[in-house]
Parts: structure tokens; C-alpha cells; sequence
């Protein structure tokens, strides 16, 4: 198996490690206040129809693309990187994986702010602005590049048991079944509340979040293995 995709030793300590950078983001993010400025239209100098949260995710992600992140399977940009071109010359990585946008940034953003909504202290505090939206930036980046992680999982998963995921005949219930492993998932939440203690984050929070990251991965698992039945005929297992 390509060693992208073995679970063990390429995967699951990248996802573990995704998972000690989200909660360093958002015990970093849990230290300011609200400011729901940052979310809304307004308050960049000469571009009033964006808000401070999206000015800087594009401009941080098309420095990402001009280095050539986006043409990895397991990145999705938030923001239209369409266009930019690379600064680096080298040949484009190989996909290990049939690749497809999950077009989940939108919900991700939206979740995220309510977690600050419902967590964080209420109030604006306009010093802390650059340093809030920066946080806000590293945790977004690190938890929609977890959940598309989710797509090298689900072939890594497709590969075990191709027959089975054949079988299900595309039903999201039955392959729900093929992919989920509930203890797997258990450990993901012990981890999440052992890095919790260790940066003096809110474990209930911790638990809350990566519960929903996990369930949001088990949706793009789910996608990719019925876009891979529908492919099966040009992308052989």
C-alpha cells in the first residue's frame, strides 16, 4: 500500500498531530475576547465587503498556494486560490487518492464562531484584533486540514475491504458501518482530553469540538467512498 495511506504509521500519527496544534489554536484563541468584529464586514480599510476573518484566510492561503499546498489531496483552501501560481519549480505531486472538494469551509467558519459565540468572554477588545484573527486563522487551517485527512482514511479503509464497500451498493448507513470505529474514536477523545489538561483548555469544550470534527470527517469518508464506487470503473483499487 502506498505509504500515504497506511493508517498506522502515516495517518493516524498525522491526525494526532493535527489534533496537539487545534487545541494549542484554540486555547491561543480562548485567551481573547468575542471581538465579533472580526467576523463581519466593516472593519478592513478598503475592503468593506469582506470581513477581517476572510481578508486574512485568503491572504495567508494564496502565500499557501503560491507554495504549492493546494495541489496535495488533504488540503482545501476556504478561499478561491484559482489562478495563483507557484513560485517553487518541481513536479506536481501524484494523488494517492480520487480527489474532490468537500465544499465543508463554510460550515467549518460557521461552527467555529460559535464556538467563540458560546466560549469565549463576551466583549471587543480592538488591541487584541490582530492576535485574535491570527488564532483564528491557524485553527481553521489545522481543522479543515484534519477533516480532509478524512479522504486518504476512507481509501486507506476502501483498500482493506474493497468487496464489502463494493457491496454497499453506495448506502451511507452500511459503509457508516465499514468505516466507523468506535474505539478508535474513543481514543481520539481520551487524547483530546489529555492535550486538554496539558494547556489548561476546557475539556468539555475539547471533547465538544473534536466530537464534531470526528463526525464531520465520518461526512467526507462518507463522500469519498461513494464518489470511489461511482469512479471504480477508471480508478481501480
Amino acid at each position: 500500500m502506498d505509504k500515504d495511506l497506511n493508517l498506522q504509521q502515516t495517518l493516524r500519527p498525522g491526525l494526532d498531530i493535527l489534533a496537539n496544534e487545534i487545541v494549542i489554536s484554540l486555547k491561543k484563541r480562548s485567551r481573547f475576547k468575542q471581538n465579533l468584529e472580526i467576523y463581519s464586514p466593516g472593519l478592513v480599510i478598503g475592503h468593506t465587503d469582506l470581513s477581517l476573518l476572510l481578508y486574512e484566510l485568503a491572504r495567508v492561503e494564496q502565500q499557501h498556494a503560491e507554495l504549492g499546498r493546494y495541489l496535495y489531496a488533504n488540503q482545501e483552501a476556504f478561499t478561491d486560490v484559482r489562478g495563483i501560481e507557484q513560485i517553487i519549480r518541481r513536479k506536481s505531486p501524484e494523488s494517492p487518492i480520487c480527489n474532490f472538494p468537500t465544499k465543508l469551509g463554510r460550515e467549518a467558519i460557521d461552527y467555529y464562531i460559535e464556538w467563540i459565540k458560546n466560549s469565549c468572554a463576551p466583549g471587543t477588545d480592538s488591541d487584541t484584533f490582530g492576535e485574535t484573527v491570527t488564532a483564528d486563522v491557524n485553527a481553521l487551517l489545522n481543522i479543515f486540514e484534519r477533516i480532509n485527512l478524512g479522504k486518504y482514511v476512507a481509501e486507506s479503509k476502501f483498500k482493506e475491504n474493497p468487496e464489502a464497500f463494493r457491496k454497499s451498493g453506495g448506502n451511507p448507513e452500511i459503509i457508516t458501518n465499514l468505516i466507523v470505529q468506535e474505539e478508535r474514536e474513543n481514543k481520539v477523545l481520551e487524547m483530546v482530553t489529555r492535550l486538554a489538561d496539558l494547556y489548561e483548555f476546557s475539556r468539555e469544550q475539547a471533547q465538544t469540538i473534536f466530537r464534531w470534527i470526528i463526525d464531520t470527517t465520518v461526512k467526507v469518508e462518507i463522500q469519498y467512498i461513494q464518489r470511489r464506487l461511482k469512479a471504480s470503473e477508471t480508478f481501480r483499487a
